[in-house]
């Protein structure tokens, strides 16, 4: 959830949940090249690919005759964003020395997010039946259409993972990477992927999202331990005080790593960024990264041009939008360490 469309903060505000239509689209063709990313580097068969799955950059859609949508249509303007998110990660975050591949996939708008269920113990509280693909679920949806729709894009990354597997993978090993709604996703495609393609799996980053207990009973999905650990995942979520934990992506938390030192434990580490000193460390009861910065103010600033997060219940001292901005560099090289440690 990263770059926003504030003008249209006040139309998402706005809408009820029941006048959202899906927007479903089932006919992405992943052969065509415009359904992917169109990176500026080469394709090089000697580098580790990156499947790259984007965060949520629409804050909210319209079907052709103007009503609401729960999904992006991919129009030019929601392209633009996704590309431009995805431009920053491979530029800032895997550079030129991997493959950055990723689908445009049509993503949950920022409105429908925001009406999710909050934590694993509302889910189980509903009791309801997991989601037929992948048989993961981590939302209980009260609304049944909006269930098809969370089932719709988890079937379409599903779809441009097995067409990327099939034809441009060659049995190599690979690294999957989301942030945010990509990060949720990827933990799908975790499930959804045969043991054989697990074994070739280096790691999964899901940056800014939680690993429950509920998803570490599932066999594919494995919480990293160290700095070089393989076929593992990589999840953090980063908040200045805990009071500020935003749920919907941290709540019920059973793990966490620390991107700067790779320790579980709660070993502070201290980073800088855009001129300010932040200090971080594990909360052993939360398990979430707790920032200590000397200019909190530098980081309320974002609010004031995002008011739709404090809108949906974001405390303003919450970290979610920094989670792939602070750690880009610390990711490439770990992404390295552990892409050695699978030859």
């Amino acid at each position: 959830m990263s770059r926003i469309y504030i003008q249209q903060i006040a139309a998402v505000l706005m809408v009820s949940a029941l006048a959202l239509c899906s927007c479903k689209n089932n006919n992405t063709e992943w052969s065509d090249p415009q359904s992917w990313y169109q990176s500026e580097n080469e394709f090089d068969a000697d580098k580790i690919d990156v499947l790259y799955l984007v965060s949520t950059e629409v804050v909210s859609a319209t079907d052709k005759d103007g009503n609401p949508c729960w999904q992006s249509r991919l129009i030019d303007e929601d392209l633009d964003a996704i590309n431009g998110e995805i431009a920053w990660v491979e530029k800032n975050m895997f550079y030129d020395d991997f493959n950055v591949i990723a689908p445009l996939y049509h993503q949950l708008t920022f409105t429908t997010l925001t009406q999710l269920p909050k934590n694993a113990q509302q889910q189980e509280e509903e009791n309801l039946e997991l989601f037929g693909v992948g048989g993961r679920s981590e939302f209980n949806l009260p609304d049944t259409n909006l269930e098809d729709v969370y089932q719709d894009v988890v079937e379409e990354v599903c779809d441009a993972f097995d067409y990327y597997m099939e034809n441009q993978n060659g049995g190599r090993p690979f690294i999957i990477a989301g942030f945010s709604q990509g990060a949720m996703l990827a933990l799908d495609l975790l499930v959804h992927m045969t043991d054989e393609q697990y074994s070739r799996m280096i790691a999964c980053y899901t940056l800014g999202y939680r690993l429950s207990a509920e998803d570490l009973r599932i066999p594919h999905i494995k919480a990293a331990t160290g700095e070089g650990d393989t076929g593992v995942v990589i999840s953090f979520n980063s908040t200045q005080t805990r009071e500020a934990i935003w749920p919907l992506v941290s709540a019920d938390a059973a793990t966490c790593i620390n991107p700067l030192n790779w320790k579980t434990d709660s070993t502070p580490a201290t980073f800088e960024f855009n001129g300010t000193t932040n200090t971080i460390h594990i909360d052993p009861e939360t398990n979430v990264l707790l920032v200590d910065t000397d200019d909190p103010e530098y980081y309320y600033s974002f609010y004031e041009l995002a008011p739709f997060f404090l809108d949906a219940g974001v405390n303003k001292d919450n970290l979610h939008h920094w989670d792939l901005m602070f750690y880009p560099g610390q990711i490439h090289d770990n992404a390295l360490v552990r892409a050695g440690n699978a030859k």
